[in-house]
């Protein structure tokens, strides 16, 4: 990890593969206090069941899912070399404060934005919204003029991942985010990159970007355990 100082004052700055630890050692550390998993002989079944009810749990949680989806999802979108960062609170002294687990940056995050990643190309600064209503335009639409244009046009050019959570076996036409491509970039005011991802019945994870182009990525889907895998064995 690195404090980074600019004119906006410090922000910490992660490679996924301390993100993801931080967010590791966080539910190993509530893992190790779960009473049904005290005092049992080892069962690699039982803690892979319970690391994914923590990793659930988290994803749900408001003071969580912004670190969670930031190493599962924002990893995926941009390029592997990328890194995220979180402004500071200007009580963030680094010669009397430091940042050695999750309840740390917690303590000292300043938002908005939820997280800044920062790439070769520039940095992005995004905020994390989740959507559980219908999955058709207008509804989605409604979301976006509501929680986004409308509401964040006056002020900096945030960047967006909306959280789709449907309900299992609850389908969606992909069409419908090329409809909602079409009409946003005829909106007068745009925010910066707007994405969704949703999985997709635990069978594949899919990302849209509707904002400023149109993409459509897939990738298979990977259960918490083998994601973290993925970020541990990362070079960066």
């Amino acid at each position: 990890m690195q404090i980074l100082k600019s004119s906006a004052g410090l922000s910490a700055c992660f490679s996924p593969k301390e993100l993801s630890s931080l967010i590791a050692f966080n539910f190993l550390g509530k893992m190790f206090n779960a009473e049904h998993l005290k005092d049992e002989a080892y069962d690699s079944q039982a803690v892979s069941k319970h690391i994914a009810k923590l990793a659930k749990e988290s994803a749900d949680s408001r003071s969580d899912y912004e670190y969670f989806t930031a190493v599962l999802d924002l990893y995926h979108a941009f390029s592997k070399d990328c890194k995220f960062a979180f402004n500071l609170k200007s009580s963030f002294n680094p010669t009397k404060n430091s940042i050695k687990n999750l309840e740390d940056l917690k303590e000292f995050n300043d938002d908005p934005p939820d997280i800044i990643v920062k790439t070769k190309e520039g940095d992005y600064a995004f905020e994390i919204k989740r959507y559980r209503g219908n999955l058709n335009f207008k509804d989605l639409y409604s979301f976006i003029k509501d929680k986004i244009i409308l509401y964040y046009f006056l002020k900096l050019k945030f960047n967006f991942l909306i959280l789709l959570q449907p309900q299992k076996g609850s389908g969606i036409d992909l069409s419908v985010f090329k409809k909602i491509h079409e009409h946003l970039i005829k909106e007068k005011n745009q925010p910066g990159h707007i994405w969704f991802s949703f999985n997709r019945d635990n069978k594949e994870i899919i990302t849209v970007r509707v904002l400023p182009t149109f993409n459509i990525y897939k990738r298979p889907y990977k259960n918490e355990n083998d994601q973290f895998t993925d970020l541990f064995s990362a070079e960066v």
